[in-house]
């Protein structure tokens, strides 16, 4: 390294570059004269340039371990790439492990927003380079850029006219747009409801996105008709999505697999992640393998079977006559975002919030509480938290509470800077005291409800306590009943060995919520029941089988 500082010293940066690309491959090693200065200084002190930030740009660095063995893996399942593009490259974990095990590059792309990274990088290959000289060196361009800014066509249009064959590797950041949004970082797409979601979806969760997946799609939708292959580290909820997308949007991939790596041990991050594998360039495949990355084991597949996506395709076979239509309307609990006001506890006789005082209000807007935990460990008549529920539903004029019950609305009232400071866009002009997931479906006597979190759902039967209904919260789901022989009888077919089976086929228990309202519109409970020989009288019944909902929500 001395012996180029000396060399470039007295040369202008253009002369230094074409040095350093003969001796490394790196093409264009430095922007500027400045640069070029910046860079003799560094080396001359012989300064490490920097450290991961997983805040600013959500990157955890991938360790040279696991990079080369994914390199491994690509090689022996798509051969050795001629173009490798790695999207997000950081500290540079893929790039030197593709320069190490695929030997036949002609053209590598590295883009990364964070400049210091970016030098990094290129030191440690110069460095490699000069270390293990070589006449033959990819050429290697290393783009201090934004991704979403970053033009990929004349990359892929090339290699298309020249018959190369591609690879895309690497690690996109695992965060979603909101969370980078909130740390106020550059590095998000532009505002746009990319996935076309409509009315509510667009203003909550659903419109809210994984990085690398917005990063991974738009790759696919590029090079969907160039030969080669991907392989990234994802979430298993992205590889899932884009599964989905595949179904809908036909992104020529095959040979999708699935890997499952270790993400605390990799990482330190307790999240279930995978490398992601896919053929590019070839026909659609609907169904992802599964298997364990360290000792290849199989675990399962999962996939489209006709157009029913699911979690194992091979016990799904079993019992997918029962997948169809929910005739009855599961209904999501009471969203409220004001558990220090709303949630109450209840000892000898006094309520107390969760601010720990003591609440006085008209004894008919409290209603007993069931939360997800609660739920899974149910004991009859006993009851961790009770609710304050102002509306009978969405859209009723609390203030009529003022008259009707004053105590009730003296006491809301006291906190309406709480109620006011709620974010979620959804009571944007609403009531100043709504809440949402209430109607009269809310009060009727006989429920079945089901957490939405827990890997094994358990459905349970509740009944009114002393006249109340029993509510729920929006972690949960909830069936309504006027009539507790109809309930038994649907709690009886939800608990059946086949619909067991079903929901085991269709839950992805790494999911954030396991059971979702779609997922339980798809129970043909009426089917089960007519196989089983079991009677439902019924009235909702007479206007047909409701619509089937969107797959997931």
């Amino acid at each position: 390294m001395r012996n180029l500082i000396n060399l470039i010293r007295n040369k202008d940066y253009t002369e230094a570059n074409s040095i350093i690309r003969l001796l490394s491959g790196i093409v264009d090693y430095f922007s500027s004269e400045q640069e070029k200065t910046d860079f003799i200084a560094i080396v001359e002190v012989d300064t490490s340039v920097v450290c991961e930030d997983r805040v600013s740009y959500g990157d955890w660095q991938t360790p040279v371990s696991l990079a080369e063995k994914i390199c491994d893996i690509h090689l022996s399942k798509f051969g050795s790439p001629d173009v490798v593009i790695e999207p997000t490259c950081g500290l540079g974990a893929f790039v030197l492990s593709a320069l190490k095990r695929f030997q036949n590059i002609k053209e590598l792309y590295a883009i990364e927003i964070n400049s210091q990274y970016t030098s990094e990088l290129k030191l440690k290959i110069l460095s490699n380079a000069l270390s293990s000289p070589s006449q033959n060196h990819p050429d290697i361009y290393i783009y201090n850029t934004d991704f979403f800014e970053f033009d990929f066509i004349p990359i892929i249009e090339k290699s298309k006219r020249m018959g190369w064959n591609m690879a895309v590797i690497g690690n996109p950041p695992w965060v979603t747009n909101s969370t980078q949004g909130k740390n106020n970082s550059k590095n998000i797409p532009l505002k746009s409801n990319i996935f076309k979601l409509k009315g509510i979806d667009a203003i909550t969760g659903r419109s809210n996105f994984d990085i690398s997946e917005y990063i991974t799609l738009k790759l696919l939708y590029l090079s969907e008709i160039t030969k080669g292959g991907i392989s990234v580290l994802l979430k298993n909820s992205v590889i899932r999505n884009i599964l989905i997308k595949q179904h809908t949007e036909r992104l020529h991939l095959g040979n999708i697999e699935q890997k499952l790596i270790d993400a605390y041990n990799e990482f330190d991050v307790s999240v279930d992640a995978s490398c992601f594998f896919a053929q590019l360039g070839c026909p659609p495949s609907f169904i992802c393998n599964v298997s364990d990355f360290y000792s290849n084991i199989y675990i399962q597949q999962y996939g489209w079977v006709n157009e029913s996506f699911v979690s194992d395709t091979k016990s799904y076979n079993l019992v997918s006559k029962y997948d169809g239509k929910s005739s009855y309307i599961w209904r999501s609990g009471i969203k409220h975002d004001c558990a220090s006001i709303l949630e109450l506890t209840l000892s000898d006789g006094i309520y107390t919030n969760g601010l720990g005082e003591t609440v006085k209000i008209e004894e008919d807007l409290i209603f007993p509480l069931l939360k997800s935990s609660d739920i899974n460990n149910y004991q009859r008549n006993h009851f961790r938290k009770f609710i304050i529920v102002p509306q009978r539903r969405v859209g009723d004029n609390t203030s009529e509470l003022k008259y009707s019950h004053p105590l009730a609305f003296s006491y809301l009232s006291k906190y309406e800077n709480v109620f006011s400071s709620r974010k979620s866009s959804i009571y944007k002009g609403k009531d100043k005291f709504s809440i949402f997931g209430i109607g009269d479906y809310s009060f009727k006597p006989y429920k079945i409800v089901v957490s939405s979190l827990y890997k094994s759902p358990r459905f349970i039967l509740v009944s009114q306590i002393d006249g109340k209904p029993i509510m729920v919260d929006d972690t949960c789901y909830q069936l309504d009943f006027d009539s507790l022989e109809e309930a038994k009888c649907i709690l009886d077919a939800l608990n059946s060995n086949e619909i067991c089976s079903l929901l085991q086929s269709l839950v992805f228990k790494d999911a954030k919520r396991v059971v979702t309202k779609s997922l339980l519109m798809r129970l043909d409970l009426v089917q089960l029941c007519k196989d089983k020989g079991i009677m439902i009288a019924s009235q909702r019944f007479n206007n047909g089988a409701v619509q089937q909902l969107s797959l997931f929500d």
